[in-house]
């Protein structure tokens, strides 16, 4: 990677001078004066510069993207380092590309590249695409030919070949096709206007590359050193990292699905369609694929049913879709001897052939046949002590087979990675902390080395916020608890008179409560929207913020990542406190594992997570300085539990109050907790 030059010599303004009550922020329309993002800013600055790393819990509202931003370009221009922003979501990505950077431009007076890196499988590759274009007989039947042809003009417009701005979704099997993959699309054999080698050489001239925590860990887990993260002489920062550590143990896990091995059989030729890379070449080839196909087939339908047994003995008849495998060998291998017999083969005519393009191509599907073998072996033999192995059984009817393998826990795997000496990884987060300690959040991450700062909010949150909490309604998991459960959303519900998003922890739950409440809600003029039904999330999410007198019922989703401020959201319904039930094999293996070192499963992992995740849900009412309203909470277990004061503890100060068996208020403060 090449050595960058800061593109103008002029020292950066101080920080003092952007963030401070009369600094150049503040001369800007409608901007809001907060103490606290200088002083995150200013913490940045120090890490960076001393080259230390730093984990900050930065309140929403306090600005944290200008308070991170503007110190990573400064200090990358000064030192001629390159700058890594990870973020979790594609719209913080969008947000800091298309809002945050001009804005950092005109703060610091000094010009910088920026830009926005992506898997590489997003990028359409010009020459597989002219490569396809000439194979249309063989590789497309009609239809597909159809999004070809769109494909191509597209490509002869398209500013970055970015598949998001495509216009229409194509098959997935016809995008492998022309996307940039790994030994097919390299400058050595693409040309310069390939769109994923423009990429790169956009990303090599940037001073800041802006891209996702799963592409970070990724691109990580292939240096092979221990001198840079993802490029040269470079320096990172996380935001949103409350999701780090499930993001980073599934970049360090493996995963295969039946589909994904016929997906790569077929890359060479279907059977049923009669099309594929071998397409013209009759015969053994063929044939090879056609008895690789059966063989695949028979061999995730034993899985299956060693899975269901499995199932079926540990939670009886309760339907699970993720099944932990402890024993290595669960089913014979029938797989290796086709898989092994085809890559050979292929192989053989891949030598013969004379076309490069072709060449190439009948690699790439040999790579992908031998990467699912080894997934395969790796699977039955279990090789990884440190790692949970599970099934996961998907669609409709079950007919999806996946072998997943992951971390059960990431800490020391990527603590000493991240956390290297001579740079800086800086972690931020609206929630990290629990019951106002990091401690947890840096033991997962294998960070307990690294200091923390917790920012106070620049909310207030007691003329902004009132909470809200129900004494009388019996305990989730009583027979009770279901049946009045809709009459006290109803009530909560008629309190803002609509305006709410309501968070359950239960699908069935959840539309046990939409049946109920559907023709209440009508009559009461409340329109209802419920995750899961025929709209997709963010259209429900744009339905929401656009009709002011309805509600949202969400599940996990909807808990964080939501971002609606003004009068559409004025009150967050928390159905109750969000306990995962520890049926995951990951989450299992994790209680297994503090209880075999004798530590307390529930103190030490589940209620930790639990806090976080509704510190999360209850962190949706406040987005602005300017947003009023209600945080309810519908399980009385906050009150008669020990660990409810934790939860309690978790939320800002403000009013609170009781509503009794009777249905009525009782005030009360947060100092009589």
């Amino acid at each position: 990677m090449s050595t960058l030059a800061a593109p103008m010599t002029q020292v950066s303004p101080s920080l003092r001078e952007i963030f401070s009550s009369t600094g150049t922020l503040s001369r800007i329309p409608d901007f809001d004066y907060r103490p606290q993002q200088g002083t995150m800013a200013k913490a940045i600055d120090e890490a960076l510069r001393l080259k230390r790393h730093l984990i900050i819990e930065a309140p929403t509202g306090i600005g944290k993207s200008l308070a991170y931003l503007v110190p990573a370009v400064a200090y990358a221009l000064d030192e001629k380092r390159k700058g890594i922003i990870s973020t979790h979501t594609k719209n913080l990505q969008a947000q800091l590309l298309h809002n945050d950077i001009s804005l950092v431009r005109s703060l610091l007076g000094r010009d910088f590249r920026a830009v926005v890196l992506k898997g590489r499988s997003n990028y359409l590759c010009t020459t597989r695409l002219q490569h396809a274009l000439q194979s249309t007989g063989s590789l497309f039947g009609r239809n597909d030919l159809t999004e070809l042809r769109k494909i191509h003009e597209w490509s002869l417009v398209t500013q970055d070949g970015d598949i998001e701005n495509l216009g229409f979704t194509p098959k997935p099997e016809l995008w492998s096709l022309v996307c940039s993959e790994k030994g097919v699309c390299s400058s050595a054999t693409c040309a310069p206007q390939c769109f994923f080698q423009r990429a790169k050489t956009r990303v090599r001239e940037a001073h800041l590359v802006i891209m996702n925590h799963a592409l970070f860990f990724a691109l990580m887990a292939i240096q092979g050193t221990d001198e840079r993260y993802v490029f040269d002489n470079d320096f990172v920062i996380f935001d949103e990292a409350h999701t780090l550590e499930g993001v980073a143990g599934l970049g360090i896990g493996k995963r295969l699905s039946h589909s994904q091995v016929l997906f790569a059989i077929h890359k060479l030729y279907n059977p049923k369609t009669r099309k594929g890379i071998l397409a013209r070449r009759k015969g053994t080839l063929q044939g090879l694929c056609k008895s690789a196909e059966n063989t695949t087939a028979l061999f995730f339908e034993s899985l299956h049913q060693a899975a269901a047994a499995l199932a079926s003995s540990h939670y009886g008849a309760h339907q699970v879709r993720e099944i932990r495998i402890r024993n290595a060998r669960i089913v014979p291998n029938v797989l290796a001897g086709p898989l092994q017999e085809l890559q050979v083969a292929v192989h053989e005519f891949e030598e013969s052939s004379k076309d490069e393009a072709g060449r190439n191509e009948l690699a790439s599907a040999r790579r992908s046949l031998g990467e699912a073998q080894t997934l395969i072996d790796e699977f039955l033999d279990q090789p990884e002590a440190d790692f949970t192995y599970w099934i996961e059984v998907s669609g409709r009817r079950g007919e999806n087979i996946a072998l997943c393998a992951s971390p059960s826990d990431i800490a020391e795997r990527i603590g000493p990675t991240l956390f290297r000496t001579g740079s800086s990884v800086i972690m931020t987060s609206a929630t990290l902390s629990v019951d106002g300690r990091l401690d947890y959040f840096q033991h997962r991450m294998g960070a307990e080395a690294v200091p923390g700062i917790i920012l106070g909010s620049p909310f207030d949150h007691s003329s902004q916020m009132k909470l809200c909490i129900a004494r009388g309604i019996p305990e989730p998991d009583t027979p009770g608890f279901e049946k009045t459960l809709p009459r006290w959303i109803m009530k909560s519900i008629e309190r803002s008179g609509g305006k709410a998003l309501v968070l359950f922890t239960s699908t069935a739950l959840m539309r046990s409560v939409a049946a109920a409440l559907d023709m209440e809600l009508r009559q009461a003029g409340i329109s209802l929207l419920v995750q899961g039904s025929d709209q997709p999330r963010h259209a429900l999410l744009a339905e929401f913020k656009r009709d002011i007198h309805s509600v949202l019922f969400g599940l996990d989703s909807f808990w964080m990542g939501v971002d609606v401020p003004g009068e559409a959201l004025e009150h967050v319904i928390i159905t109750r406190l969000p306990f995962a039930v520890p049926n995951h094999p990951l989450i299992e293996a994790r209680l297994e594992s503090i209880a075999h070192r004798g530590g307390n499963s529930f103190m030490e992992y589940t209620l930790p997570e639990a806090v976080l995740k509704f510190r999360q849900g209850a962190g949706r009412l406040l987005r602005s300085r300017r947003d009023k309203g209600l945080v309810t909470i519908l399980d009385s277990r906050i009150l008669t539990k020990r660990y409810g004061k934790i939860f309690l503890s978790s939320l800002p100060s403000c009013p609170v109050e009781i509503t009794n068996s009777k249905g009525e208020v009782e005030e009360v403060f947060p100092e009589d907790w």
